[in-house]
């Protein structure tokens, strides 16, 4: 009796790919639905090691659409963290796996956010239903699709912000954040400590370098609010209410203008302006809103 040899069990990748030219196998790249596809298959031999690396700018142009969240927002946080602009291409594979890091530690904060927050969100006096479909009666125990991506894009900013040392720089950015935007950062800066960007990138980290971590991403934190008071205050000559004790039953803890029930009740705080002339009735100025550029993305 004749034995046949083992099969290897090692990816046969490199043989199948090696007839097509160069160009085709880039195109197989850039079809692959994720960044760990893109790494995998790299890793297979080094033929396609080398077209990774040198059609990389190509691929990540055709993966990043499918596979990072809040792209332009991810890329702004890399910039802050000393990689290329936002208007530039990606330029090193270190790039790519800086961006990867990044958006695990986002769905990780994610993960936890829904975990202690999100799961005891209210709706007091809100017709839930309405926002989260017919027969619900609460939130829904985990982001919805339209609360995910502000949750994302405010985390990202918070973490660019705690990644610039320069004061004149970090008040230039939040200078050029409009009021919508602002709130949703100021609930993103009162996370619960150990789901704020930053804190616990290194488990080996010492108490009292991580002390001082916590420590500025507070005082961040009094400094986003203290913004946020003063841009509404130009912009509506008076003084903000103070939202989060008024429809504290409308949310949970600090919490509360991200939830899409409290959409309508955010455009009214960021649109509504009380008349100068009778009959002084709250006039929304939808202006306001829209000069938000669309974050959809």
């Amino acid at each position: 009796m004749t034995l046949s040899a083992p099969q290897s069990t090692r990816p046969r990748s490199s043989g199948f790919f090696q007839p097509l030219p160069v160009d085709l196998q880039t195109v197989v790249f850039c079809h692959l639905t994720s960044f760990q596809d893109v790494l995998g298959l790299a890793s297979t031999c080094r033929q396609l090691r080398d077209v990774w690396l040198k059609g990389l700018t190509t691929i990540y142009k055709h993966v990043a659409k499918r596979n990072i969240t809040c792209e332009r927002h991810a890329r702004c946080l890399l910039a802050d963290q000393g990689g290329p602009p936002p208007e530039a291409g990606i330029q090193s594979a270190s790039n790519v796996y800086q961006m990867m890091r990044n958006q695990n530690m986002v769905y990780k904060a994610i993960a936890q956010f829904a975990s202690a927050i999100v799961s005891k969100v209210r709706t007091h006096g809100l017709r839930a239903a309405e926002y989260y479909g017919p027969g619900v009666d609460s939130h829904p125990p985990y982001l919805t699709r339209t609360e995910r991506p502000r949750f994302i894009r405010s985390y990202y900013r918070l973490w660019g912000l705690l990644s610039i040392e320069n004061i004149e720089q970090r008040q230039a950015r939040l200078q050029s954040l409009s009021l919508k935007q602002l709130l949703y950062l100021c609930e993103i800066s009162w996370l619960p400590h150990g789901m704020g960007p930053g804190e616990y990138l290194n488990p080996e980290t010492e108490a009292m370098v991580l002390q001082q971590r916590i420590q500025a991403r507070e005082k961040l934190s009094q400094w986003i609010l203290q913004h946020t008071e003063s841009t509404y205050q130009r912009i509506h000559g008076q003084d903000m209410e103070l939202i989060w004790v008024i429809a504290m039953d409308e949310g949970y803890g600090d919490f509360l203008v991200m939830w899409d029930h409290w959409h309508n009740s955010l455009k009214e705080v960021v649109c509504g302006r009380w008349a100068t002339e009778p009959p002084y009735k709250k006039e929304l100025h939808l202006e306001l809103w829209e000069e938000s550029p669309n974050e959809e993305e």
